[in-house]
């Protein structure tokens, strides 16, 4: 059975204080085993009367990017998508190496389907 291309995602690490460099390879740079640093909300700006119901409502908080610790200083270190780039000779690099798998996986099942031939000189040596 072929395996699959391998679709997970990649995340490029950089501090800049150590100059410490990591591409992470993970679904969700959470996962990958780094400690998160917690962050507080950004508001989202001044609450707006709603006309309707003539009650205040508040704006949705901003989105922020997460920050993690640098493996190696501990400082804040914000993660970034790899860049196009990166991303499409990493996927040059996958794909050769899983058509190499793919003709090593052939070449075990042609040597599978060989009659044994077994040798009683080697098992003296053992």
């Amino acid at each position: 059975m072929p395996k699959k291309p391998d679709n997970t995602k990649r995340w490029f690490l950089f501090c800049e204080p150590c100059a410490f460099k990591k591409i992470i390879k993970a679904d969700d740079p959470a996962d990958a085993g780094l400690v998160e640093i917690p962050q507080a909300k950004i508001p989202g700006g001044v609450p707006v009367l709603d006309p309707k119901t003539k009650k205040a409502k508040d704006k949705p908080d901003l989105s922020r990017m997460k920050k993690f610790k640098c493996p190696q200083c501990g400082r804040g270190v914000m993660i970034k998508k790899l860049p196009e780039v990166y991303e499409k000779a990493y996927k040059e690099i996958d794909e050769e190496k899983r058509k190499k798998e793919q003709e090593l996986e052939k070449q075990r099942r042609i040597e599978d389907g060989k009659p044994y031939v077994r040798n009683p000189e080697e098992e003296f040596k053992k």
